[in-house]
């Protein structure tokens, strides 16, 4: 008998080293690379923001049935991001003399993860103004916002990631992330407030290190996560129905935490004083939500309600949203920047978004198209 569980425990674990070997050449992220980073290093905060996509990332991504607006899009979207981890066309340095060059900064709206390269608003943007020749040159717009970035990430984005590029326009489309940052981040001028906070690495930290660096414990970490992992996780197909449906589970709070819109402020201040600085046209764009909307299909795919574990009141999310926008068009009439007014330029219903903010194909071309005849208007 000892014998044959020895022959099937040899068995077994040819079996796993062969599977391993073969999923080696499909592999899956780390879940825990972050976190690895700097389990050897004293935590410090996040005493820098480092928001970027690889240069060179190219990425197939799908919607699941129902999802509004993407009823007869693309089976799979192309999401391709260029030599200097941006989307869009080859970004070439020195800049060449006939390229008018913009960039468009925010979060996942701007992102716009799920709909093709073709058809993102920032490519529809740059189409409509390349037919109209804008500026007499080749106009190249890129894309740079980042699911999850806030306004302390479009700060670090612009200063470090974008300024030296040479921009001509920058476009900052900003608002929602921010909800959250100046809700629930105890601490939003990251203070180092654990430097001198000694860490000790313990046995299951060390075991998670090894077991992590194999493909077989991250594909059981993706098939068995918590449901409040796969709230906050972006997925190659999208998984919004799951999302809506841990949301809905919970509570509603009415009591919404207090805001100060301080901090804010002072971060577009700074948005606008580097580009002043730099000779940079800037335009900012008011972020749409539809978290106020009457609409019952958009209400049924609010999911973004639930902010750190806690499902909180709609329409009391939706006045915060628009205290920001009122603080983004005060501050920019203050230096004469102009706004792109998103939330009464394009309707909060499903023709054009397919969520609690994000544009769904028909309301990326509304975004790019709407944003051209803005930009071109400033012009005459």
């Amino acid at each position: 008998m000892w014998k044959t569980i020895k022959y099937n425990l040899i068995v077994l674990l040819v079996l796993i080293v062969l599977i391993e070997i073969i999923l080696q050449f499909f592999p899956v992220p780390d879940p825990y690379e972050a976190t690895k980073k700097n389990m050897f290093i004293p935590a410090v905060g996040n005493m820098y923001i480092e928001s970027q996509f690889e240069p060179n990332t190219k990425l197939e991504f799908a919607t699941e049935d129902g999802l509004l607006g993407f009823e007869n899009y693309k089976e799979k979207t192309n999401f391709t991001i260029n030599n200097v981890g941006f989307r869009g066309d080859k970004l070439k340095m020195p800049k060449p003399n006939n390229e008018y060059r913009i960039f468009a900064i925010g979060g996942s709206s701007t992102e716009s993860l799920y709909v093709d390269d073709a058809d993102v608003w920032t490519q529809v943007l740059q189409d409509n103004l390349n037919r109209d020749n804008y500026q007499n040159k080749t106009v190249k717009v890129y894309n740079a916002g980042k699911s999850g970035d806030n306004i302390q990430d479009h700060v670090a984005m612009l200063s470090h990631r974008i300024i030296h590029l040479q921009p001509d326009e920058v476009i900052v489309f900003c608002g929602i992330n921010d909800v959250t940052r100046l809700m629930l981040d105890k601490n939003p001028l990251k203070f180092n407030s654990k430097q001198n906070v000694d860490t000790e690495i313990g046995f299951s930290q060390v075991l998670s290190i090894f077991l992590y660096e194999f493909q077989i414990p991250r594909r059981l970490y993706y098939a068995f996560k918590s449901e409040e992992d796969a709230l906050e996780t972006i997925e190659i197909e999208s998984k919004y129905k799951k999302k809506v449906e841990k949301t809905k589970s919970r509570p509603i709070e009415n009591q919404l935490p207090t805001t100060d819109y301080g901090n804010y402020a002072n971060k577009l201040k700074t948005l606008i004083g580097i580009c002043q600085a730099n000779d940079i046209k800037l335009i900012f764009a008011t972020q749409v939500v539809t978290w106020d909307t009457e609409e019952e299909a958009l209400q049924n795919w609010h999911w973004m309600t639930s902010r750190g574990g806690v499902r909180y009141n709609a329409k009391m999310l939706q006045q915060k949203v628009d205290s920001i926008n009122d603080v983004t068009v005060r501050e920019s009439m203050k230096f004469s920047i102009p706004v792109f007014k998103t939330d009464s330029i394009i309707s909060k219903t499903s023709n054009y978004l397919y969520d609690d903010c994000h544009f769904n194909p028909l309301g990326n071309k509304k975004m790019g198209d709407e944003l051209a005849t803005f930009i071109k208007t400033l012009n005459q």
